[in-house]
């Protein structure tokens, strides 16, 4: 039997009653209904993209903030804040709708819209998108990624050389406060016998490597005298006395109390001599390079001086949105979980991964607290980027 429609078929079967129609409610099925689509699309990449300042929001929020919020009592989604997108204006035509129905319910600000990117998150949370009907479908594009340390290598040349005050005392010209008088060019010789490849000379001048972790010279003749943090006037290195030393060199240290800074290794062609810089920062509170002469007043050659610092860079990871609902909390209501299935598979609290753009079908919603819609809520990482959500909800109209 075809599907027919209860009061459609009422009404037929009243027409056949009085004569007015001989049928059989088979012979009039009631028309499909129509399912109309209604999508939200949310391109947080697009809009970032668009903007070449950031706007600032309201009175309350700063440039950037990717969820501006404010409570308005009257409105019964109070509690979600009154989520209003990025850099939403009314006067212009915008790429992101008035009413923003991705939020997250740990925090009112939980990432910054970058440029070309998306929406950032600074933190671990769970991101919630609402607006939803038993039966929708929720799209999340996103990337993830994390911060980490490397290392970065740059050449000893490219780092700023400076004169120091000559007080006759040696009052604060030397050490951690020594005051400079501006910046000069240091020696620099690569590849050629030399009696000094880098620096001043008079062991007066210096660079600051307080900020790198490491300094390597690699040498194919000869050995590099390093000389480093001189602390007076002519101080001179004490292999025996730490205290009374008023410099680091290598490689007079090289048994004595300084040696823990300096380590040397067989390379093609040569050796790499390298200075913790690390450790002398921390025994001394500076780094201060004044001069790589040849030891002993004998030449060298270096091939390469190099100075090796720690940077933050964005890698890609393997992270996923994971599926996470609420359990009949005060959240929701104290209504059941809210279930869906990931591209096909039915989704487990806690366990299923959603690959971006993966199909979320839900299956069923709840209202987070006092709030008039359905929502759904997945769990995300610090680092990752949220680029596009799309929500799809299914409205089922008769067509009379």
């Amino acid at each position: 039997m075809k599907k027919t429609n209860f009061l459609y078929a009422s009404l037929m079967m009243a027409a056949c009653t009085f004569g007015v129609q001989s049928c059989t409610v088979d012979d009039n099925p009631a028309p499909d209904p129509t399912i109309l689509t209604e999508v939200l699309t949310y391109d947080f990449e697009a809009a970032a993209s668009s903007q070449d300042v950031y706007k600032k929001l309201n009175g309350n929020q700063s440039n950037g903030q990717a969820f501006p919020w404010w409570k308005d009592e009257s409105n019964p989604d109070r509690d979600r804040n009154e989520w209003k997108g990025y850099a939403y204006d009314k006067a212009v035509d915008n790429i992101l709708p008035e009413e923003c129905h991705i939020w997250s319910n740990h925090n009112p600000i939980i990432g910054t819209i970058i440029k070309d990117g998306g929406i950032t998150l600074t933190q671990n949370c769970g991101f919630v998108v609402d607006g939803l009907k038993d039966g929708s479908i929720v799209q999340i594009f996103y990337t993830a990624s994390k911060e980490v340390e490397v290392d970065d290598t740059t050449s000893l040349k490219d780092v700023k050389f400076y004169g120091v005050n000559k007080d006759t005392d040696g009052d604060a010209a030397f050490g951690k406060d020594a005051k400079t008088t501006g910046e000069i060019s240091p020696i620099w010789v690569v590849g050629q016998s030399t009696g000094q490849p880098y620096g001043d000379g008079s062991v007066n001048a210096f660079a600051d490597l307080s900020a790198y972790e490491k300094l390597i010279v690699v040498a194919t003749e000869g050995t590099p005298r390093i000389m480093l943090n001189r602390s007076k006037v002519e101080g001179q290195y004490n292999g025996e006395d730490e205290t009374a030393s008023a410099l680091i060199e290598y490689p007079k240290c090289e048994s004595s109390w300084a040696g823990k800074y300096f380590s040397v290794k067989d390379v093609d062609g040569g050796k790499e001599y390298t200075v913790d810089l690390a450790q002398i920062y921390k025994d001394f509170g500076y780094v201060h390079l004044h001069a790589i002469k040849g030891a002993n007043w004998a030449n060298c050659t270096v091939t390469s001086m190099s100075v090796v610092g720690k940077k933050k860079v964005t890698v890609p990871t393997d992270d996923k949105l994971i599926w996470a609902v609420g359990d009949g909390s005060s959240n929701n209501n104290g209504a059941p979980l809210i279930t869906a299935s990931v591209d096909g598979v039915d989704a487990v609290s806690g366990q299923t991964e959603i690959p971006s753009g993966a199909i979320i079908k839900v299956l069923n919603t709840a209202l987070y607290k006092n709030n008039t819609t359905g929502h759904i809520v997945v769990n995300a990482m610090k680092g990752m980027t949220i680029k596009k959500v799309v929500i799809t909800n299914f409205v089922e109209q008769m067509p009379y």
